[in-house]
């Protein structure tokens, strides 16, 4: 759009004003708005169409939202004239100033370029054009003579579409920038700079091996740019979406964890490049009083040379020679860690929380005691598994079953310190949250509330693991039980779904007529205050089958809602279970609630099956025989 209005200005011997205004582009006050580059309104696109004699779509081809469904940064970017410049620099969406190569300026033989220069091109204004392809070299992103940025003046944060937008009679491809004191530029009609951009300058000077490296991620970033424009990528690759989004991450966590990521910088240049640029930021920053607003921590380098040492070093880290997600994982750990410790925690944050592919958001969450970090103390933006997993969230019941313990984790329990049964409990509990994180993401209390785990239940399950395992430096060994049970669940082609149990057995209750029958032949448990009863063993039966916690069965959370005490119940329940106990009628009874669980959880697996159907089809006779 700023160049389609310069080069009718130098034709038509106008200034840019005027032909904004003959074009239906004016604004309040006779501006020309920066933010027609992203995006023109629907309004001034009509009349624009209807001047030039476009129709719609070429009318819009010349704003930057042409490239937004193949440049995600640019659908992050609200295109209604309503976000400043800064904004859209942060985001990496767009710079208002346009790099240029000046063999691309200065034209080619035909008549119009020879009079009129090259085309300004949209993709340089994006953070991620930093060479052309066609020339092989590196654009340049200032003035020759005054070193302004084309387009952004050195005094002020609010940029137009273009420069001293009311003077005339400059070529498309001057400088409009005044000119500095020594130049001649002092006094009240100071001059303007007028260098001509396709003439007289050449770009950073880097080595042939540097440049082809440059040059060949410049072509692989310009193929991402169409592939909504080529026929033959219709129905892209999903993770295509993720290339641009992942390499700007990927970017941020090279600069933030910098120099630790130097390995990823090809050559001992490029990572000078990188080295000089944020030297030069930091310095920048520190030119700022407190209250000043000072350069972002999230813009793209201006310099081309410098990005494009940043672009490579952070496209090395994502592909690295192994290109599964293990080895993502293993480069970006030490970096992110690095980046999370010496950055302030909301840039931490903000880093953990864009949305990325899910095998780099897998990575970038830091670990803290066998846990990641998802991002958000509570809530996560992504809810990305901590491990590609066979097995889902539904097949993860509250309490690991005894059976996993003990195949699994029995070498952790020899080498725990008195394991007693309220730790194993809280291990169970906080294995099962691993589970639940490793297939379904997200951050534990978000891993506690799929699994109907109550927050404060699961905090305390961690407290105490975390303690007991910190302690001993077993972490190690929970991480290689969790793994090997992980595989075990993945390789399993009879899993349970344990979610369902919960939802089909939440309004279950042991009908008066099956408790009699458990009970046949076991009077002595008739007496008493706190000898079993219906309630005991609907939230035993429940705990077995849907290997939960009987503390949190839907029997005793009713009693709870309704504001009656649970002290009898629970007192009943675990008199039933106290291991002293397990003897005579109670060793009975708990081997036939136990028969019934078995035989109420396989017809409950079976599907179609409701709740109440499932309760009538058991009969107390198959019970106890």
């Amino acid at each position: 759009m700023p160049g389609l209005v310069l080069r009718l200005a130098c034709r038509l011997e106008r200034s840019p004003a005027r032909i904004a205004e003959l074009c239906g582009l004016s604004h309040r006050q006779n501006r020309l708005p920066a933010e027609y580059l992203l995006a023109l309104p629907t309004s001034r696109a009509e009349e624009f169409a209807r001047v030039t004699r476009l129709n719609i779509d070429e009318a819009h081809a010349l704003t930057l939202s042409s490239l937004a469904d193949s440049y995600p940064p640019l659908a992050s970017v609200r295109l209604d004239g309503n976000r400043n410049a800064t904004a859209a620099r942060n985001s990496w969406a767009a710079n208002l100033s346009s790099r240029y190569c000046p063999a691309c300026l200065s034209g080619d033989e035909s008549t119009v370029q020879r009079l009129y220069g090259g085309p300004w091109k949209l993709r340089w204004h994006l953070p991620v054009s930093f060479a052309c392809t066609t020339h092989r070299c590196l654009l340049v992103h200032t003035c020759p003579r005054c070193r302004g940025l084309p387009n952004q003046p050195a005094t002020t944060e609010r940029q137009g579409l273009i420069m001293q937008r009311t003077v005339s009679g400059l070529h498309p491809a001057q400088c409009r920038h005044l000119a500095p004191p020594a130049l001649g530029g002092q006094g009240p009609r100071a001059s303007l700079c007028s260098a001509r951009f396709d003439q007289g300058f050449r770009a950073t000077a880097v080595t042939d091996s540097d440049l082809l490296t440059l040059l060949t991620l410049q072509h692989r970033i310009d193929q991402h740019l169409t592939l909504h424009l080529d026929a033959s990528h219709s129905h892209p690759d999903p993770l295509d979406r993720y290339f641009f989004p992942d390499l700007i991450v990927a970017a941020h966590l090279i600069r933030l964890s910098w120099p630790d990521g130097t390995c990823f910088a090809p050559s001992g240049l490029l990572a000078d490049l990188i080295d000089h640029h944020l030297v030069s930021a930091a310095v920048h920053r520190h030119r700022y009083a407190p209250g000043q607003r000072a350069g972002s921590t999230w813009a793209a380098p201006e310099d081309p040379a410098e990005c494009a040492a940043l672009l490579v070093a952070a496209h090395a880290l994502l592909v690295g020679e192994d290109h599964g997600a293990s080895g993502l994982v293993d480069r970006v750990q030490p970096l992110a860690a690095a980046a999370y410790g010496r950055s302030a925690a909301n840039i931490s944050a903000t880093l953990r929380r864009m949305d990325v592919s899910p095998d780099l958001a897998r990575a970038l969450a830091c670990r803290s005691d066998g846990f990641y970090r998802a991002g958000g103390r509570r809530q996560a933006k992504q809810q990305v598994p901590s491990r590609r997993c066979r097995f889902g969230i539904q097949h993860v019941p509250a309490l690991l079953p005894e059976t996993w313990l003990h195949e699994h984790f029995s070498d952790l329990l020899s080498l725990s310190e008195h394991p007693s049964d309220g730790k194993v409990r809280h291990l169970r509990r906080v294995a099962s949250l691993k589970l639940a994180e490793m297939s379904a993401g997200g951050t534990w209390p978000e891993c506690a509330k799929k699994l109907q785990i109550p927050w404060r239940t699961a905090q305390q399950s961690l407290r105490v693991v975390k303690n007991a395992l910190t302690e001993s430096n077993l972490w190690p060994a929970f991480d290689e039980a969790m793994e090997s049970l992980a595989r075990q669940l993945d390789a399993s082609s009879d899993r349970v779904d344990y979610r369902s149990r919960r939802a089909l057995l939440e309004p279950w209750r042991l009908s008066d007529t099956d408790w009699a029958q458990l009970c046949h032949g076991l009077s002595r448990f008739r007496r008493g205050i706190n000898s079993p009863n219906e309630e005991t063993a609907t939230a035993l039966i429940w705990a077995q089958v849907t290997q939960g916690d009987h503390l949190h069965s839907p029997v005793l959370s009713a009693l709870r809602q309704s504001g009656q005490s649970t002290h009898r119940l629970v007192a009943s329940i675990s008199q039933l279970r106290t291991p002293a106990n397990r003897k005579g009628a109670k060793l009975e009874l708990l081997c036939r609630l136990e028969a019934y669980a078995v035989r109420l959880a396989a017809i409950s697996d079976q599907q179609g099956t409701s709740a109440a159907s499932t309760s009538s089809r058991l009969a107390g006779s198959e019970i106890t025989g």
